[in-house]
């Protein structure tokens, strides 16, 4: 089945909890003139979560790096009595976020957490001690068979929900981001929060309502449409053609020029990538899309962490106006494999598409895409989300951290290279990875020349 549209809204949270809000306020009787009123003393702002897109910077300060940890953190801990924690990620080992989920079981929350089974760590099993993992119960940690809506595969869907947090409500964060240390420290990632929003939070709730079930879900790809198109957020395992691909689909209105108001660059779309994994056939039929909206004149621009063999064949192919601008966040600094077989251990793991321009009838959208998904056939095959953001003053987050990448984070690569720059993160000293430190002895001259292998131990392929 190629799935089902599914209308979010506010309804589907009502039959889950009550929610009370809004104050009385005391007015003068009717004919009675009202007393002048003492000056009220200023009050300190309720907290929420800040809203819009964080990004972490790895081999960095721990403020950079545990940028989105601590974001994650700190609306656990601002969680009060009868609300409600959903989670959903790939890997989580991070002890900190578990002492804050255990004292949230503790206060009164309903704390459930959902994590793929390749790993079974410290933190996971603290939070079994403490919470179990009945999923019967109100709170609990519990690990899929293998995927949890798919079969065979991973529960790679990365999202964190939270009913109230301080003064917000219905709060949802999304991104490429799990619990895990590795996250923090060697890996690019974002986070995407959005509060106040019933629909958002309804659809991202249904979908962690069937992924706790742990069984093959029919049908298997489905598509949330959200507060009038503003936010889409679409699931696999999807198993239809390649041109109805989600991201195939996402790219098909784009326009290359006619872009208007503040959109574009001089009247051209822009398109940018920052992407974790790219290979493979699935891969192949991407890159080819991009590379023709670079042929017809659209303003792209893409990072990677790894690209697999076809897909550099199809990008490094020059178009009438040359070759298509790509760069690499991903570096052997340990020079643990050599120069030729080298171990990525420092790159981008996010999973982001955005558009600046022309889109269908619209000649001033801006569009960004994130979420779990990695441009692979695994990135189909298992439980995976794509969100997509259509205006909400998403994109100048993205577009800031793609320029900063760009610049300052990557380097450019011998098979299609890209003038600017290059980022050497051993010679700038960068600080030792948790496990040893960085081998700068190794680093080659040109980090363009070679491309390190996805494996490791700081590789995650997801």
């Amino acid at each position: 089945m190629s799935g089902r549209s599914w209308k979010a809204g506010a309804v589907t949270l009502v039959a889950a909890f009550t929610l009370v809000s809004g104050a009385l306020v005391e007015s003068a009787p009717t004919g009675v003139s009202a007393a002048p009123a003492a000056k009220a003393p200023a009050q300190k702002a309720r907290w929420a979560p800040q809203e819009g897109a964080k990004f972490n910077v790895p081999r960095s300060s721990l403020d950079n790096e545990l940028r989105l940890e601590r974001q994650v953190i700190g609306a656990i801990n601002h969680s009060p009595k009868g609300s409600l924690i959903r989670f959903s990620m790939f890997s989580f080992d991070r002890m900190p976020v578990a002492n804050a989920l255990i004292r949230a079981k503790k206060r009164g929350v309903s704390v459930q957490v959902l994590v793929n089974n390749h790993e079974v760590t410290h933190a996971q099993r603290v939070m079994r001690k403490k919470l179990g993992k009945n999923r019967k119960k109100n709170s609990w940690i519990y690990q899929c068979t293998n995927g949890c809506r798919s079969t065979g595969e991973n529960l790679h869907d990365k999202f964190y929900l939270f009913s109230q947090s301080g003064a917000a409500r219905y709060v949802v964060m999304t991104g490429s981001i799990n619990m895990k240390l590795n996250g923090a420290a060697n890996q690019y990632n974002d986070l995407w929060t959005h509060n106040n929003d019933a629909e958002l939070y309804g659809a991202f709730l249904d979908l962690f309502t069937r992924l706790k079930r742990d069984k093959q879900d029919h049908p298997g790809h489905i598509t949330y449409n959200i507060d009038d198109g503003r936010m889409r957020l679409e699931t696999t395992p999807f198993h239809g053609p390649g041109d109805k691909d989600p991201i195939m689909k996402i790219l098909a209105p784009v326009k290359c020029t006619g872009a208007t108001g503040s959109t574009g660059t001089h009247g051209r779309t822009i398109v940018r990538v920052i992407i974790h994994a790219w290979n493979a056939e699935r891969g192949n039929r991407i890159a080819k899309r991009i590379r023709n909206l670079y042929a017809q004149g659209c303003d792209v621009k893409l990072l990677y962490g790894f690209t697999g063999a076809q897909v550099r064949a199809t990008l490094s192919k020059p178009t009438s106006r040359g070759r298509v601008p790509i760069r690499s966040t991903g570096y052997d600094t340990r020079g643990d494999g050599g120069v030729l077989d080298g171990e990525l251990d420092l790159y981008t793991h996010q999973k982001n598409l955005f558009i600046s321009g022309h889109y269908g009838t619209s000649r001033n959208t801006q569009l960004v895409v994130t979420g779990s998904s990695n441009w692979t056939v695994d990135g189909m095959r298992g439980d995976e989300e794509i969100f997509t953001i259509n205006g909400m003053g998403a994109y100048p987050y993205y577009a800031k951290d793609f320029n900063w990448l760009w610049k300052s984070r990557s380097h450019s690569v011998s098979w299609s290279p890209t003038s600017g720059a290059d980022y050497h993160p051993a010679i700038l000293d960068a600080p030792p990875t948790e496990s040893g430190g960085i081998d700068g002895r190794r680093m080659v001259d040109d980090p363009g020349s070679y491309e390190p292998a996805p494996s490791g131990p700081f590789w995650e392929g997801d």
